[in-house]
């Protein structure tokens, strides 16, 4: 008896592990996840909760000086302050104002400024997805909002979704591959049936292996150990706290300006310190701020 192939239309899902080598335009009208667990991921969505006016990806530090630039000789007077904000090597760039730890970006620090963002390898990764369709970017700490986005797309089950680790200085990433293995376990136990890539199916495999102790494997990463050694302990804590920042950044094009709110009590927190206007509206799905 021949075997039945199941050919119902199903959302395919491929994972890349690295963005060093990929071509910006593979992910052109794409939707897109980017993960960058330590730290950019985390950092852009505490950004984005304390009430960022926008947040601009680039790759190199050379280029993130160069749009600073840019803005300062076509300054106008409603333009919000713009800051420069990064690291190389997990360490702060030397005249930047702020670093990568998500513990920098405070209200005080970042509310309604333009942050130009350069980091080794999550930036990279969100600079290669200006083209996409759609592109969240997504970590532990927003997990059930990121599933949450991607499920309530229209018509994504004959979508190709890409999730995009942000590796580590072209390595592979345990902690990110860990994230992508949870994402894609929920979005199966909420959509049902999905079409894995090797890839895809990989990091299940990781994310069972390693899954149980979040912060564990965070911690015992290469990247985690690093960043034990600058002094970043709670840095890893945070990112390993799962859904405690339930909001999805948005990349579109070039900046990351809008936010997706999964959270009835964060929405009203935000609205209450005035970092999101209220609508009067009891919150049933998300909304985009």
């Amino acid at each position: 008896m021949r075997a039945i192939i199941d050919l119902r239309i199903t959302v395919q899902v491929t994972v890349i592990f690295s963005p060093n080598h990929l071509d910006e335009l593979e992910l052109r009208d794409k939707i897109v996840v980017v993960i960058d667990v330590l730290r950019a991921s985390t950092t852009i969505t505490y950004a984005m909760r304390a009430g960022a006016r926008e947040i601009i990806p680039v790759a190199s530090v050379e280029a993130a000086m160069k749009i600073v630039g840019n803005l300062h000789s076509t300054m106008v007077s409603d333009r919000p302050a713009t800051i420069l904000c990064g690291e190389r090597g997990g360490k702060r760039v030397e005249g930047f104002k702020l670093g990568n730890s998500p513990f920098e970006y405070t209200e005080e620090a970042v509310r309604g400024k333009a942050l130009i963002f350069t980091t080794t390898n999550g930036a990279v990764a969100l600079a290669k997805a200006k083209y996409a369709r759609q592109c969240f970017v997504s970590s532990f700490v927003n997990m059930t909002a990121s599933v949450d986005a991607i499920a309530s797309i229209p018509g994504i089950d004959a979508e190709r979704l890409i999730i995009l680790t942000s590796g580590r200085e072209e390595e592979f990433s345990l902690e990110d591959a860990t994230c992508a293995g949870m994402l894609i376990t929920r979005l199966m136990t909420r959509m049902g049936t999905m079409r894995l890539s090797d890839s895809a199916r990989a990091v299940l495999s990781v994310y069972h292996q390693y899954g149980s102790d979040i912060y564990r494997t965070l911690l015992e990463s290469d990247h985690g150990r690093t960043l034990t050694e600058l002094g970043f302990d709670r840095d890893i804590i945070a990112a390993s706290e799962i859904d405690s920042v339930p909001l999805v950044p948005v990349l579109e094009q070039n900046a990351i300006k809008k936010k997706l709110i999964y959270s009835e009590t964060l929405r009203a927190e935000l609205e209450e310190r005035g970092l999101l206007p209220a609508d009067g509206k009891a919150l049933r799905t998300a909304k985009v701020a």
